[in-house]
């Protein structure tokens, strides 16, 4: 073997080896295993989803997509942006194969009332790396509840605020007028207890901030389970008893 090889062989080694000992979550990470479904596979969350509606937000590569379809869902929809299209058609048959399954390109804030009707309730919603990529976070959360039916489920993951000052506080970080790393798309890094209080203020319940990630990713993202039961009680946060009109957080036309 060339000796270059080899020792970067040998260094690879190693360095496993000291990830099994200090952070082995770490090497599941880096093995690139769906680490989110597999936790929440493990731990019975997706048990009761065969012949439910399965809605993904932004399923880019598939992997989870193909997951999902494992659990024989009803209809597994996917939703993702125009220009995700491309990248979509490469695996969309295959998980076409494993169960009933519908594509819609748009964005799920700016659907048309048309495709709003048109997708109907979800027994289980999954929107994993979508929300930091909003600038409209707790709206984006709002449209997701109202298309939870009835008990049922929402796992929402999330990068959360790099700075170590602010992660275990009940905050939001607000890159601007230079966004994060100078994407576009990223001016809002919420802490993962802000997160917990927009689910809580649209009016999901049972909310669980999951321990799933490495000692390398916990700090910077966040997983998050949560349930709509039959009276949800979303935040009022204006309202006039005169007229009898009541606008609850995050609702927008």
């Amino acid at each position: 073997m060339n000796p270059l090889k080899l020792i970067l062989k040998i260094g690879r080694r190693l360095a496993n080896l000291w990830l099994m000992i200090v952070d082995p979550k770490r090497l599941s990470e880096l093995s690139g295993e769906r680490v989110v479904f597999n936790h929440l596979k493990k731990n019975n969350f997706l048990d009761d989803f065969k012949n439910k509606r399965i809605l993904e937000i932004g399923p880019k590569h598939g992997q989870d997509s193909m997951l999902l379809a494992s659990l024989k869902p009803k209809q597994l929809t996917l939703v993702d942006l125009p220009e995700k299209k491309r990248l979509i058609k490469k695996w969309l048959p295959k998980v076409k194969q494993q169960c009933k399954t519908k594509y819609l390109e748009a964005n799920i804030l700016y659907l048309s009332q048309k495709q709003y009707k048109q997708l109907g309730k979800f027994d289980l919603i999954w929107c994993l790396g979508v929300l930091y990529h909003n600038v409209e976070q707790l709206r984006l959360i709002k449209r997701l509840f109202d298309l939870c039916n009835t008990n049922g489920c929402l796992v929402i993951e999330s990068a959360t605020t790099r700075n170590k000052k602010l992660e275990k506080l009940n905050i939001v970080e607000v890159h601007w007028p230079k966004t994060y790393r100078n994407l576009q798309t990223i001016t809002h890094l919420p802490s993962r207890l802000a997160i917990k209080s927009w689910l809580e203020m649209v009016g999901f319940v049972s909310i669980k901030i999951w321990d799933i990630y490495s000692k390398t990713l916990v700090w910077q993202r966040s997983v998050l389970t949560c349930r709509k039961n039959p009276n949800p009680k979303p935040y009022i946060n204006y309202s006039n008893s005169n007229l009898n009109l009541t606008y609850s957080a995050g609702k927008a036309a």
